[in-house]
Formats: structure tokens, sequence, C-alpha cells
């Protein structure tokens, strides 16, 4: 019989960890279970009358590796489309050019604003650079006052729910590459010479970002793979020692699985398992905390609503954090007459905002884009969607917690959880998919798991930074 190999999620980490096992063990049997009706997760697509909608503003970063695009380019082909960026944020009640561009840094914006970042890069030599004990002391010795308490400390209030000073400064690090006023310049600056990698362009398929997902997807299938969509996870015995494990389905299958592979909230997973875990480790998952996002897809009465493929907005005067629009990442002239916008409206699963019905939340995204420059969007149709646990919270205490769930992780030689949602890291697209063939090189044809090897990847992962 063939070894069995079981992945639960099929977002971009369990879709090219079941790929990259596949195109390497042809005589591993692999299952993979997707809780949605369509692979990709967070980075899948979808249409809705004849647009194509993405969960948000996605793109495959430049700094992707060689061989990592060299695999999604052979799955697209012409379809992968080499786009520039063309974004803005609201800042200081006007628009400015993002990527940042000096001359919107020194005239562009409010003479208090532009006199305190030159005076906070004066000062910052003389500026203790020590990691802080938070995100906010972090922040504040590293880029000044004016930057962080005008730019950084609101957004980061408004996408993790959360104080910057109730925020641990691993948050910083992990989401903020420019943490200090010379990296930020510098960034700047080069983006002006055409030297960063990430100076003005991306990768995008014509079909919506989710068409990396869907191909991925195809591809697994015609390797021999399964893939079982709307399939939700209610119970995971772990495969130990000489017996396999098994995975039931709320439809009532139960799967037989030589290896487990997770890439679902590791909050989660540990709801799954059967034994149940000590009650320290259950407390532990319970206390990782997650943030989620209301999507509002709004189809417009117009070709194109503005040239921007996206517009940021860090200020807590909008309930959206981001803005974008589909149609300006492929360049599609397609459907005439009608675009679409995606809001992006970070909350908690639970909250005021998430049990909001779709005409309130509507309507709140309207109120709020009247606070800015952007013209009133003459709204044909629109469709909410709800997605909970999108972004992991450093609070002081998550590395605690996340340390005594993988803790008790470690005891299972056969069970491995891993991807951002797995990790419990922040990251970008290419990233978790670098983390998939990470992990299937990490597992022989016998099954056997190179723990060393997936030391050394784990330290490597520690090491990324979410790139804008």
């Amino acid at each position: 019989m063939k070894r069995r190999v079981t992945i639960l999620g099929a977002g971009p980490a369990g879709l090219w960890a079941a790929l990259s096992l596949l195109e390497k063990h042809v005589e591993i049997e692999v299952t993979v279970l997707e809780k949605e009706g369509s692979p990709g997760g967070i980075t899948g697509s979808f249409r809705y009358r004849d647009l194509v909608f993405d969960y948000g503003s996605h793109r495959l970063h430049p700094a992707t590796s060689s061989s990592l695009m060299g695999r999604i380019s052979d799955l697209l082909g012409d379809d992968l489309l080499k786009r520039p960026r063309n974004g803005r944020i609201w800042l200081e009640k006007r628009f400015i050019s993002f990527p940042l561009k000096p001359v919107d840094l020194i005239f562009h914006l409010p003479f208090s604003f532009s006199f305190g970042v030159v005076l906070d890069s004066l000062t910052s030599v003389f500026s203790d650079r020590s990691e802080g004990v938070s995100f906010e002391d972090t922040l504040r010795s590293g880029l000044g006052k004016t930057i962080s308490t005008r730019f950084y400390f609101p957004y980061a209030e408004k996408l993790w729910g959360l104080s910057p000073s109730e925020l641990s400064p691993v948050q910083a690090k992990k989401r903020i590459a420019s943490s200090s006023i010379g990296k930020m310049m510098k960034k700047v600056l080069s983006s002006v010479r055409g030297s960063s990698v990430s100076s003005g362009y991306f990768y995008y398929p014509v079909n919506g970002f989710g068409q990396i997902a869907s191909r991925a997807a195809d591809s697994i299938v015609d390797l021999g793979g399964k893939i079982m969509l709307d399939t939700e996870v209610v119970s995971v015995i772990p495969p130990s020692g000489k017996h396999h494990g098994t995975v039931v389905t709320a439809g009532g299958d139960r799967i037989e699985t030589d290896f487990l592979f997770s890439t679902i909230p590791i909050s989660d997973f540990m709801r799954f398992l059967d034994p149940v875990p000590p009650p320290s480790v259950v407390e532990a998952a319970g206390r990782l905390l997650f943030r989620s996002m209301v999507f509002c897809f709004v189809e417009v009465r117009k070709t194109q609503y503005t040239s921007y493929d996206a517009h940021y907005f860090p200020g807590l005067d909008t309930c959206f954090s981001r803005l974008s629009e589909p149609r300006n990442y492929s360049s599609t002239d397609e459907p005439h007459g009608r675009t679409g916008l995606c809001f992006e409206i970070p909350c908690t699963e639970g909250d005021g905002v998430w049990s909001l019905d779709d005409d309130g939340i509507l309507k709140l995204v309207l109120d709020d884009l009247a606070k800015t420059d952007l013209p009133e969007p003459e709204v044909a149709s629109f469709v909410v969607k709800r997605k909970r646990n999108i972004y992991p919270v450093y609070d002081h205490a998550f590395s605690l917690n996340l340390g005594t769930v993988e803790e008790f992780l470690k005891e299972y030689s056969r069970m491995v959880s891993f991807g951002r949602q797995g990790l419990f890291v922040h990251d970008n697209t290419h990233h978790t998919m670098e983390m998939g063939v990470a992990a299937a090189d990490c597992l022989s044809a016998d099954l056997r798991w190179n723990a060393e090897k997936w030391a050394d990847y784990r330290e490597l992962f520690s090491s990324h930074v979410v790139v804008d």
C-alpha cells in the first residue's frame, strides 16, 4: 500500500507542500482537506457578476526566490503578468504615493509632519537604539515620534486591535522592514534609483491572484493527489508509533493517514486533537490571538474607479485599512462600464463590525469613504464576505503561549504544523509557499521526518520580514 499523507488546509502552504511531495515521491498518496469551496484560502479569488475579486490586495513580490518563481511561471505561463506598482496612502488628510517618494515626504505633507521627520532624523543619532519592551517603544526609538505617532501607531491599532503599548516588539520587527529613519530613507531613495528589489513592480495572474492556487490544485490532481473541498475537520487522532492517524470530518468521513501536516490556525488544530492535549496546552492555544477581516466587494458603474491599484488608510477615522481595484492589477478591459472595489475591514471575530449585517457594512464603508478625497462610487451591487484568523496578533504573552503549544507538538514525530497560521507568523504569500516546499523536503519517501533539517528551515523562517 502507498504511504498516506494528509494535509489540513488548501492555502498556499498546504498546496505547495502537496505539489512538492507528489513531484518528489510518486509512491506517496497525498490528500488535502479544505473547508472552503475553493483552494487558496485568503489568497484565493472568486467571480461575482463577471468581476474577479481577490480577498484583499495580493500580489507576488519580486523578492520571491528564483526557484519558486520559476515553478509558478511554469504553472501560469503567459498568464503571469509583470505589473507596475501604483498605490497611494491617505496620510494627514491627503494622498501621497506608495511606495514612498522623497518629493512627497518633503513637499506633499504638512510642514509639521515634514519638519518632525527631519528633526527626528537629526536627533536619531543620539537616541537609544536598544529594543524596547513594546511595539511602541521599538518604533519610537527607531523611527522617531512623528512617523510613529502619526502613521504607524494608529495603523497598528487598526490592523491588530491592540494599542501599540500592548503589542510585543517582535510585531515591529516582523511587520516593518524599515525600522529606523536611516533604513526608511534608504528604501525611499533606492526606489527612485530602481535599485530596490521592491521598487515599482510586482507579478500578478491575469485571472486574479487565486489563479496561482487553482493551477497548483489542478497540478496536484494531475499528479494523482486528492483535494477534498467543502470538508470541515472536527477531530484528529494523530499517527503514532505503528498506528495510523485518523481525520474525522463533519460529513462523517474517516480518513486514515500515516503522516499529518496541518496549516490551519494552530489554536483550532489544538481543539481538534484526540486525545485532548493537557489543560495548560489548551489554555495556551486559546490565548493566541488572531485578527479577522470583513471584506466588502462593491460593483461600481464605471469602467475604472481610479488609476491606482491600491489605497492604504492607516488612520482610525476610516473602518477599512485598504481599498483595491482588481481591474488595475491585471489591466483587463472587461467588463466594460463596470469595475470592482475591495474594502478590507480589520476586526475581531464576534465584535460589532464582524456581527454587523451586510447593509450595515456597506453603509459604514461609504460613510467613511466620504471622509476622503476619493469620488463617491455609483454602487450597482455589493457582496460581503468574512474571513477569520487572518493576522496573528503578537501581544506580550504570545511567545510564551506559542512555545507551550510547540513544545507539546514535539511529542509527535509524524505530525507537523506549519504555514502562516500553523506557525503563527507574519509572512508574505511567497514565504508560505516556500514553507510548503521546505516541509516536503524534510519528509522522506518512507515518511521519516528530518527534524534537524526542519529546525534549520525554521531558523530561516524566523528571518522573514513582511515586504510591502
